[in-house]
Parts: C-alpha cells; sequence; structure tokens
C-alpha cells in the first residue's frame, strides 16, 4: 500500500495512457489514476472481458505488425542476397 488512506498501487501499465498509474480501486476495481486518461478502467475490462474491442483491437494491430515485419524482413533478406550475388560477380 502506498499510504493508510490510499489505495493500493497495482504493477503494471495503463492499457490506455500507458501511465505507470493503476491503483486498486472501489469494489476492487483496478483503476488508472491519472485524471488525463482518456478510459481509466481499461486495465478493469480487460480482466473482466478478454474478448473486449480493446483486446481484439489489440490483437489486429499486432496481427498488422507481424506481417510488416515479416515484410521488411523479406526486404533486408533480398538486398543480402543481391549484395551477395554483385560481390561474387
Amino acid at each position: 500500500m502506498t499510504g493508510p488512506s490510499s489505495n493500493p498501487t497495482v504493477q503494471g501499465y495503463c492499457p490506455t495512457c500507458r501511465g505507470n498509474s493503476l491503483l486498486l480501486g472501489v469494489g476492487g476495481h483496478v483503476t488508472c489514476a491519472r485524471i488525463d486518461c482518456p478510459n481509466p478502467c481499461a486495465a478493469d475490462d480487460l480482466l473482466h472481458s478478454p474478448t473486449s474491442p480493446l483486446v481484439t483491437g489489440t490483437l489486429k494491430q499486432l496481427a498488422a505488425a507481424i506481417v510488416e515485419t515479416v515484410d521488411r524482413l523479406n526486404d533486408h533478406t533480398n538486398a543480402v542476397k543481391q549484395a551477395v550475388d554483385r560481390s561474387n560477380q
């Protein structure tokens, strides 16, 4: 706990604002303590609904990032192959 009258802090980061500002709120719900956080209940929503739009949206972003990374790796691999081919000529 952070003090006798305050709520205990929770390790981790808010999935919305990325702040290290999570706390255990009323009723045991995980809440972001930052006033400027656009969705202070996001962490608690994730804990209670693993198929929420926040999770599925994050998974779509992750899948897109993986595709982009694979494309970039393929580009780099092709560039290295071309450089090796040129050096062998």
